[in-house]
């Protein structure tokens, strides 16, 4: 019987995310760019958190180091445990298909292709069967309101609609953690609120750990529970939002 679950013991509680001393440094010439400077903070497990910063500040730097698409020159970042310091270019790629979900700006669905097809591609990356796949996107379409845009191609929907195609796609390979990079920078207002209203929704009903990147502390004070301050590649603070 492992400690954790031995009589009269509490179980061990791995936070989502653990960032200790992050740190993300470019050579230009002779200078050293601190895009991210030793910065420490953890995301509980079903956790809602805003991240805010002027431009450059180095939220978008942060939050690729999260979803492993950029590497760390120190420090060490723990994502469910796993940490991401020590995983080769195989685990990376095996944890960005099915431990975390990217949300961008500029929705990145491929043009060409339907929205059922691209709600897909990473069950596809991930080797799905063909029956599973199927009835995974058709659930997925469905959450996010798009059932019957399924065969449209993205030129043919709105923004606020493609955004909710893209939040589906993150979502395919069901990831505990949702990294959101100004997810309603491109959309007007009424847009912008159906998908914050969705993100809402996936983090307090099914449980899902999002940080999102946001310049609005507006809208980090209406959905998030902690807002957390970036400037000059540092952690300043990290504060309840409501």
């Amino acid at each position: 019987m492992s400690e954790a679950s031995a009589p009269g013991k509490q179980p061990v509680i791995i936070p989502a995310v653990e960032a200790l001393a992050a740190s993300r440094y470019y050579q230009m010439g002779e200078a050293t760019v601190r895009a991210v400077d030793e910065v420490t903070f953890t995301l509980a497990r079903g956790e809602f958190a805003a991240l805010l910063g002027p431009s450059g500040s180095g939220k978008s730097t942060l939050l690729n180091l999260l979803a492993g698409l950029d590497r760390l020159t120190a420090g060490n970042i723990r994502v469910q445990g796993a940490e991401l310091a020590k995983m080769d270019s195989e685990a990376l790629a095996r944890y960005r298909r099915l431990t975390v979900g990217m949300i961008f700006q500029s929705f990145n669905l491929v043009p060409t292709m339907t929205l059922a097809d691209n709600v897909e591609l990473p069950l596809r990356f991930a080797e799905f069967p063909r029956a599973e796949r199927r009835d995974r996107v058709h659930e997925l379409l469905a959450g996010v309101g798009l059932a019957g845009r399924a065969q449209h191609k993205p030129s043919q929907l709105s923004g606020g609609e493609q955004q909710r195609a893209a939040i589906a796609r993150a979502l395919a390979n069901r990831p505990g953690l949702l990294l959101a990079d100004e997810p309603t920078g491109n959309l007007d207002s009424r847009n912008g609120q159906e998908v914050m209203a969705l993100l809402e929704q996936l983090n307090s009903q099914m449980g899902v750990t999002v940080l999102m990147v946001t310049h609005d502390p507006a809208l980090a004070a209406r959905y998030a529970r902690r807002a957390l301050h970036m400037a000059d590649g540092r952690m300043l603070a990290a504060e309840v939002a409501q």
